[in-house]
């Protein structure tokens, strides 16, 4: 069986025409023979959006191929609700469910994840530094959130380990939107980066991975992309889209389909 895995393609931020690119992202996964289409978060700047893009590409795949995504960041700032983000929202979406694969011994486990300030670049501030900042200079401060951000992380652990454990003696391959690993994070002396370190995922989680015995895993939210890496025996996949903007250019390329075809992570199973 073959697998697919997309992040941070940010489909309105890159002004991408979605009527001119599903037929070309359907017509791609077909003939690379894909089975599996994954997206690891961060499609639009509203989960509404990002969920009738992901059913227009199923209904271009038909029956050749199966998509699920999971959000990013970005997806829950505007048209969802945090109690609607943790619920069953549609059948595509994988968050906190898991995806036994025919004919395979893997199961895919989706979880949006999120953060607890354990990745912050020293000198480490409080909670509530970390928390007002957000909500001054970060887009995460406009998503609807009645818990705290270390509450909210803690649910992404208990809700990954239960998942971890249902699937005992499987190949697993993890999705998540927000980075699980302290070695992904690089240090600039920038207060503003210093600061945002802080809201870019958990070390607890790759200790999780790591812990269960994880085959695999993908994520964004970074927007640096890396070849794979493994640490603490789970192999880990990094290969954003990211911005292709004036202001922001980090594509090699200046073609969106292009640059998503180029970061395309394909993985048989």
């Amino acid at each position: 069986m073959r697998i697919a895995i997309s992040v941070d393609d940010h489909l309105d931020i890159n002004k991408v025409d979605e009527s001119e690119l599903i037929p070309r992202q359907a017509e791609l996964l077909v003939k690379q023979g894909v089975d599996l289409y994954l997206n690891a978060g961060d499609t639009y700047n509203d989960f509404g959006k990002t969920l009738a893009y992901f059913r227009r590409l199923q209904e271009a795949l038909g029956t050749a191929a199966q998509v699920r995504f999971i959000a990013g960041n970005h997806d829950l700032v505007n048209g969802i609700s945090y109690e609607e983000a943790q619920s069953a929202a549609d059948p595509l979406y994988l968050h906190e469910k898991s995806l036994s694969l025919p004919g395979s011994e893997t199961v895919v486990i989706g979880n949006n994840g999120w953060y607890d300030y354990s990745l912050a670049e020293p000198p480490q501030r409080s909670d509530a530094a970390y928390a007002t900042w957000k909500r001054a200079y970060w887009i995460d401060g406009q998503i609807p959130q009645p818990v705290s951000d270390c509450e909210r992380m803690a649910r992404v652990l208990s809700t990954t380990e239960q998942a971890l454990i249902a699937a005992h003696g499987k190949k697993v391959l993890y999705l998540t939107h927000f980075v699980p690993h302290p070695a992904y994070i690089y240090f600039t002396g920038h207060r503003m980066w210093q600061m945002a370190t802080a809201l870019m995922g958990s070390a607890q989680l790759g200790a999780l991975l790591a812990k269960y015995g994880v085959w695999a895993a993908a994520f964004g939210h970074l927007h640096k992309r890396d070849t794979p890496w493994q640490l603490d025996g789970v192999t880990y996949y990094h290969q954003p889209v990211g911005y292709g903007m004036r202001r922001r250019f980090e594509w090699q390329s200046h073609d969106f389909f292009t640059e998503w075809e180029k970061t395309l992570v394909i993985l048989d199973v």
